[in-house]
């Protein structure tokens, strides 16, 4: 069985598709008009969503244009419309791009959005003349993408050993914001230790709770009743 809207294969018994959350239409018994609509009607849905797709690409791409024409005109050279430009097309790689192909999944369109994000800033940094990219933006913009790329990890995981996993992740977690602050020092020449050690102090010793608690059976089961179910 798969999906009428996506066409992701879908595994026996689940109610909605986990790729695009469409709900799924079982010809064999009852069907709610939402079910039924989307089981009888797939083509007219996707065309629906096509032609919102292509009319926001239409209108971003018209807006980035204009904004050419208008320096173009006005100063006789790129100017301004460089960074809408390049803030629309940002914009649409994160926003609209992944909508067009529903198949793929968060581990390809991450890293592209977070290709794009460093593309930009190398662009910000070249056109205000600044020295801040490959001392701040590269490295921290990095150090985000590697723990956005671990919390979706631990979303998706449902194994044994999350909550340890969870623990590990906040301790990294707080130990990445002592390196952000390290690199804003070493940029911008600000004091260390302002914000950091709180940060990793706060997320430290909660992840080094999870940590432990994942060893002691009864607090285990208490928090994955709580909060994992």
């Amino acid at each position: 069985m798969y999906c009428v809207k996506c066409g992701v294969k879908l595994e026996s018994g689940v109610v909605r598709c986990p790729l695009c959350a469409t709900p799924v239409w079982n010809p064999g018994g009852e069907a709610s008009e939402g079910h039924y609509n989307a089981g009888l009607y797939p083509e007219k849905n996707r065309a629906a969503r096509y032609f919102g797709l292509a009319l926001a690409t239409a209108l971003m791409a018209a807006a980035a244009l204009a904004c050419l024409v208008i320096c173009l005109n006005l100063y006789e050279r790129v100017y301004w419309s460089g960074l809408a430009m390049l803030g629309t097309a940002l914009l649409y790689i994160v926003a609209v791009l992944p909508f067009w192909f529903p198949k793929y999944c968060l581990w390809v369109f991450v890293p592209l959005d977070f290709a794009a994000i460093e593309g930009f800033l190398v662009y910000v940094n070249a056109y205000v003349h600044g020295r801040w990219f490959l001392s701040f933006a590269f490295p921290v913009t990095g150090l985000v993408f590697l723990l956005t790329l671990g919390g979706i990890g631990l979303v998706i995981y449902r194994g044994k050993g999350r909550l340890r996993m969870i623990g590990i992740y906040l301790m990294v977690f707080g130990g990445f914001t002592m390196l952000i602050e390290m690199f804003e020092h070493i940029t911008f020449g600000t004091p260390m230790f302002l914000w950091s050690l709180y940060t990793a102090g706060v997320y430290g010793l909660l992840g080094l709770f999870l940590f432990v608690a994942s060893f002691i059976p009864s607090v285990h089961n208490d928090l994955r009743r709580r909060f994992m179910h």
